[in-house]
Order: C-alpha cells, then structure tokens, then sequence
C-alpha cells in the first residue's frame, strides 16, 4: 500500500495532459521504490556515548590549580606541630574505651582519658604518637599498643586591622593573605596594602614579618593589615 502522499502525487501525475509521459514514468518508479520503505513511526533518537569509554586528551587549563600541591602547602604529619585549637583523635586499635577525641586547650594540653592531662603543644602527631604508646605500656594498660593520632581540625588564624570583619577564622589548607582577607570581608577603604604583617604562631618573639599578599598564612598565625595615611 502506497503512502498518502505518494499516492497522492501519483494521481496527479497520471491525470494531468499536460505532463510528459517520461515524467509520468518517473513518478511512478519513484512511488514503487516508496513502496519497499518501512516506517515504525517512532524517532529514532541519537545514542549517548560511552563515558567510560570516551578519553580526554586534552591538556588542563594553564590557569587552573595545579595537579600537585606546592612545598609550601604541604603540611605532613611529621612536621606540623600542634598548638592551642588543634583537635585531633586518637585511635587506639586493642580498645575503643582508649580511643577519643580531643582539642589543645589554651594550657597546650589535652585530657586523655586514663591517662589524664597531658602536655602536647610544639609536638608533631608521630611524637605524640610514641609517647601515648609509651604512657600506656609504662601504666600496665596496653602491652603492646597499636594507636594512631589524626588531626580533625587545625588551630584558626587571626585577622586584625582594616579589614570589613576583623577576628579568628577557621583555617584554610593553603592559605594565602590575600585569601585571608577575603574571608574577612576585604580590605577597607583605609588599609595599606602595601604594610602587610604576619605574626608566626610560633615565633620566639613578638616582631611582625612584612609580607606581601601571596605570602602563606598557617594555622594560628595574626595577619595584620596596618591603616594608611594618605
């Protein structure tokens, strides 16, 4: 059965005086072929690619962050040492009754639980690690103890001067001065850009560093943004 259409043109074709007879025999060899085409009268819709399949070759925007992450940004667990504001757990692997969770308070100590208070400010998570093993195996609790310490949580920093928001922020992995002061609102219309100090959480004394806005802020560490005046 031939398509409406075709049938359609066919007709006309046929019964018209006026068309040639090779025209009319075009038409007609046209609908025959029409005649063998099948339609299901569903749209056959494009077929999505594999994605696990489909590679990207291309090369990562040289404006993006970097793969890697900078000496400067990396803090491991040998070097970080903790301060007032550090929380971290400890993990104790033959009891759970040892293990907990625990923030420096502002003594630089925390409150293990059978042990009591100990003093942690200025260690690094693996000193703090083998004194905890040895307090337990010194006290009878553990012979042999398995126990692991994390850092949940870094100690904030400070932000003072002319900035919108001035105070203690939660710290940021890699931050940046002027990452900070954005977290504080920005630099008002008075700040000096160009006057910017660090005050180090661990410096030996109260001298301030002159930095520059791409200099690293660590945890604890009082930005100041001094006021200019002209």
């Amino acid at each position: 059965m031939l398509p409406r259409k075709l049938s359609f043109l066919l007709i006309a074709a046929l019964s018209s005086r006026r068309l040639p007879r090779t025209s009319a025999t075009f038409v007609a060899v046209f609908a025959t072929a029409g005649c063998g085409a099948t339609t299901t009268g569903v749209t056959q819709l494009p077929v999505p690619p594999n994605r696990e399949q489909t590679a990207f070759t291309a090369a990562p925007p040289s404006n993006g962050p970097p793969a890697v992450a900078s000496n400067e940004c990396k803090q491991g667990r040998g070097n970080y040492k903790l301060g007032a504001g550090d929380k971290i757990r400890v993990v104790v692997l033959q009891d759970n009754e040892f293990s907990g969770d625990y923030e420096v308070n502002a003594t630089g100590a925390i409150s293990v639980r059978v042990l009591g208070p100990i003093q942690v400010v200025g260690m690094t998570l693996l000193e703090l690690e083998d004194m905890l093993r040895e307090r337990y195996r010194q006290g009878g609790y553990l012979v042999t103890p398995r126990l692991s310490v994390e850092l949940v949580a870094t100690r904030p920093f400070y932000i003072v001067g002319e900035v919108s928001r001035p105070g203690q922020f939660p710290y940021v992995y890699c931050l940046h001065v002027i990452q900070a002061v954005a977290i504080a609102g920005g630099f008002t219309r008075r700040a000096s850009k160009s006057g910017l100090t660090i005050k180090r959480y661990y410096a030996t004394s109260a001298e301030e560093q002159i930095v520059t806005e791409d200099t690293l802020v660590e945890p604890g560490d009082v930005v100041r943004v001094p006021e200019r005046y002209f």
